[in-house]
């Protein structure tokens, strides 16, 4: 009877059936287990939604995007790839809390970070949640949440103030390096925000996808639930969507009658009449600048042991500015539910940044007299499209890094396949007496596919005589009619400049002996906006700042 079943499965995408031996993969991007390529049969998978898919098709639909989470291609539904279940079988495709040890991020600790001059990038809203989180996959066989609990928690706090926690339910797939975690606080876990509002959270649940060196978290979100609360002690907690007449709707989550609505935290009150009411600040603007508080209130009242409005029912405010006569609140439920209803944070390569702490990256060196041995950037920023000259002038090596997380947003190859980390010039040829580097980039020969429609580019770079910066020089690409300049539209310094410039600064005696170092840059021929380049790391190492304008890319 078990055979005669399978013999009717059949795969809505590619409709190959349960009867076939082998399956049929055309593109060759199937990511079919070792055990389903040696045994040669299709393995069918189930959806919590209860539809089959062969697993290869199912697996290239989730994959994309956010790894490992997506939708069914029938009926919509959420899904992830560690909700599959084998069709007949009914067994986990990828069984949970499996060996950590067995992980190629085992033995490693990811800590929140920032650096550079994108400290501010990294940064986040982390009123009422809990700060300095890492993830940690070195203590035994259990991958552990820690955190600090301390409201002032900064980098320097007592390890007494750490707190570990053992997530209860995880998995990992390690084709895309993709971790699911959640857990289940014993005792809900309370946050100040402010004076006197706090939020608790009951649950806490993550999805990271790490670089496939492992040396970071490039992609993701983490989640903490709220604490479910009672509608007769908190009458308007749970969910809203919030109307009114200038903007476009949103909807707020409302916990102990305290809410985060775009970076800022409300709490509500309840006057005399038992009339909710709260306050928020309005951008100062004008010559004087005066900060305004707008006060938003409610007629209705909510005595005490009333539940306020019920689901699908609207609560009216108005406020004492003109442009916001009106706001509305429609319930959209009672209660907040810890699997959805919190504090959801997606982290991305521009905002803030998970790296192994055990990392120990390498920072560009500077050589004075030849172009190998040094790296030249654009924007400050290492991996950002920046060229990496390794090689000797006997056995030249030099190649574009797209190392950098910001590359991540960059479009696919044509072939829909990520951009390489690296990728080696060709036909190189170097003149140093004139500091010429000629190179092609050949998309097509080396991958097989083009980039943004073209198969090769051409450059020709001509550098300072102290390979300070690249003077002029152009790149050509095969279907561009005009090529890119360099010194105007490519503006590139060594990514050593400010370790080089902070040596002289102690080796000078006077200000007026730094500054003639950098006025021969003019002399040496740097355009306008490579001025202004250079200029800025100049002052900002006269100021002796501590902080680095560059991003040595050391999330790698």
């Amino acid at each position: 009877m078990v055979e005669e079943e399978e013999e009717q499965i059949s795969c809505p995408v590619c409709w190959v059936s349960s009867d076939h031996s082998e399956h049929s993969d055309e593109t060759g991007g199937g990511l079919s287990s070792s055990a389903e390529s040696s045994s040669q049969q299709v393995i069918f998978a189930k959806t919590p939604c209860n539809h089959v898919y062969c697993r290869t098709c199912i697996e290239r639909i989730l994959l994309p995007d956010v790894a490992t989470m997506g939708t069914c291609p029938m009926c919509r539904t959420a899904v992830s790839i560690f909700d599959l279940r084998h069709a007949t079988t009914e067994k986990a495709l990828y069984p949970s809390n499996s060996d950590v040890s067995s992980w190629p991020i085992a033995n490693n600790v990811y800590k929140q970070f920032s650096v550079g001059r994108r400290r501010g990038l990294q940064s986040f809203q982390t009123d009422g949640i809990f700060r300095n989180t890492s993830f940690c996959f070195n203590q035994g066989h259990i991958p552990k949440l820690q955190y600090i609990n301390k409201e002032d928690a900064g980098e320097a706090s007592d390890v007494d103030d750490l707190q570990s926690v053992d997530f209860q339910r995880y998995h990992f797939h390690p084709q895309s390096m993709t971790f699911h975690g959640k857990l289940d606080f014993a005792t809900p876990l309370s946050r100040p925000c402010g004076d006197s509002m706090c939020y608790s959270y009951s649950s806490f649940n993550c999805l990271l996808q790490f670089s496939s060196d492992g040396q970071y978290i490039r992609d993701g979100y983490i989640h903490w639930g709220y604490e479910p609360t009672t509608p007769d002690e908190y009458p308007l907690d749970g969910k809203w969507r919030v109307n009114w007449d200038s903007g476009e709707p949103i909807e707020i989550y409302v916990q102990k009658h305290c809410f985060n609505c775009v970076g800022i935290n409300y709490e509500i009150t309840l006057d005399d009449k038992h009339r909710p009411r709260f306050e928020w600040p309005l951008a100062a603007r004008g010559f004087f600048r005066q900060q305004r508080t707008v006060v938003q209130r409610s007629n209705q009242q909510i005595p005490p042991g009333a539940r306020g409005p019920s689901v699908g029912e609207t609560l009216e405010w108005s406020t004492n500015l003109a442009s916001f006569s009106k706001i509305v609140w429609k319930r959209v439920s009672m209660e907040l539910s810890p699997q959805s209803d919190g504090r959801r944070l997606r982290i991305r390569p521009d905002e803030f940044v998970y790296r192994n702490a055990d990392f120990q990256p390498q920072l560009p060196s500077y050589v004075a007299n030849s172009i190998w041995g040094n790296n030249f950037c654009q924007m400050y920023t290492v991996g950002l499209a920046s060229y990496h000259f390794d090689g000797t002038a006997g056995d030249p090596l030099a190649y574009i890094s797209y190392e950098h997380p910001h590359t991540d947003v960059w479009p696919a190859l044509d072939n829909g396949e990520k951009v390489p980390d690296r990728v080696p010039f060709r036909n190189i040829e170097w003149d140093s007496v004139e500091r010429i580097f000629k190179g092609d980039i050949c998309w097509e020969e080396l991958y097989n596919t083009t980039w943004m429609g073209e198969d090769m580019w051409h450059y020709e770079i001509k550098f300072d005589p102290r390979f300070m910066f690249i003077k002029s020089g152009t790149c050509t690409r095969s279907n561009s009619e005009e090529p890119h300049q360099f010194g105007r539209d490519l503006v590139y310094v060594n990514a050593a400049l400010e370790s080089v410039l902070r040596g002289i600064r102690e080796t000078v005696t006077t200000t007026g002996e730094y500054l003639d170092v950098v006025r021969k840059w003019r002399q040496d021929g740097a355009s306008g906006p490579t001025l202004d380049m250079l200029g800025e790391v100049s002052m900002r190492v006269l100021d002796n700042r501590a902080e680095s304008m560059f991003d040595f890319n050391l999330y790698r």
